[in-house]
């Protein structure tokens, strides 16, 4: 059956499958942003919807706000992409800007998330682009996925939400949107059957395997603490750090360049040995995150 008009109106309206309809209303948004719960296909979707906006001459950006299973820089991060052609994946788009959260579960960090997600909307925009997508993570019900939805909601600012869900699992937060007025535009997907479920085991390998990817190009650098000074998010010194945390690195504008692991901490000494793919000579400022990460 051939997939129905997206329609707008205080109760659920019909939903439709992607990718053309979405890419329909998708072309009259500045800002889109996907939400759906895990495994429904919103980063693939994400991906083929920059892909052919941009094939039609739009700029796109994408930023991707999954810090769990994050496709833009590594987990940890919320990051700002540049699209500029078809997606055989997210991860391909070109890597412009990073946040550091700190952990690869936005729960502990929701108010932190949801205002870097909104930062790199607006960099964005600010940069001339005039499609900006936001893939989301999967964590949808419950009252943190609630709360965190609509922080991510209330600092991007969206034109259009597309809602990805198999029933109503996403319903109170679309509901809630359509009872706010004209804006955002809400529209529900069908996810498409090609989507595979994953455990919760297979999206952790997910990440070790992003993880990894990401520091097979780092190097193992000895820092001076007195120097470049470990803080954590509040901006606190931090004087121990146990091997294996990963910290955001920062540079002289306390824009973020990256993540690092610690791979020992000597603080009678006042030194920090990590590996980063950063070079040692743009690092201002480390951040301690919550996140350890083995290898």
């Amino acid at each position: 059956m051939a997939p129905q008009t997206p329609q707008r109106s205080g109760r659920p309206g019909p939903a439709v499958t992607p990718l053309d309809p979405a890419l329909e209303v998708a072309a009259e948004a500045r800002v889109t942003l996907i939400l759906g719960t895990s495994d429904t296909g919103k980063t693939s979707l994400a991906a083929r919807l920059a892909g052919a906006l941009a094939a039609r001459g739009d700029r796109v950006a994408v930023v991707d706000a999954d810090v769990g299973q994050s496709e833009i820089g590594p987990p940890t991060t919320v990051g700002l992409g540049r699209v500029t052609g078809e997606l055989a994946r997210l991860a391909d788009a070109e890597v412009l800007a990073l946040e550091f959260v700190g952990d690869t579960s936005p729960v502990r960090y929701i108010r932190e998330t949801a205002e870097a997600t909104g930062r790199l909307v607006r960099r964005a925009l600010s940069a001339g682009f005039e499609r900006v997508l936001v893939d989301t993570g999967g964590l949808v019900e419950g009252p943190l996925g609630l709360a965190l939805k609509r922080a991510k909601i209330r600092a991007v600012d969206p034109d259009l939400v597309l809602v990805l869900q198999r029933r109503d699992e996403s319903e109170p937060i679309a509901r809630a949107l359509e009872s706010g007025g004209a804006r955002p535009r809400v529209v529900r997907l069908v996810p498409s059957s090609a989507v595979v479920r994953r455990t919760a085991a297979r999206r952790r390998e997910h990440r070790e395997r992003i993880l990894r990817d990401y520091l097979a190009r780092a190097a193992t650098i000895e820092l001076d603490t007195a120097r470049i000074p470990l803080r954590d998010r509040r901006g606190t010194a931090v004087a121990d750090v146990e091997p294996g945390r990963l910290l955001g690195v920062l540079g002289s504008a306390g824009e973020t360049l990256g993540i690092a692991r610690v791979r020992a901490c000597k603080p009678d000494e006042g030194r920090l040995v990590v590996e980063t793919p950063v070079a040692a000579d743009r690092i201002a400022t480390l951040i301690a995150g919550r996140a350890t990460w083995g290898g």
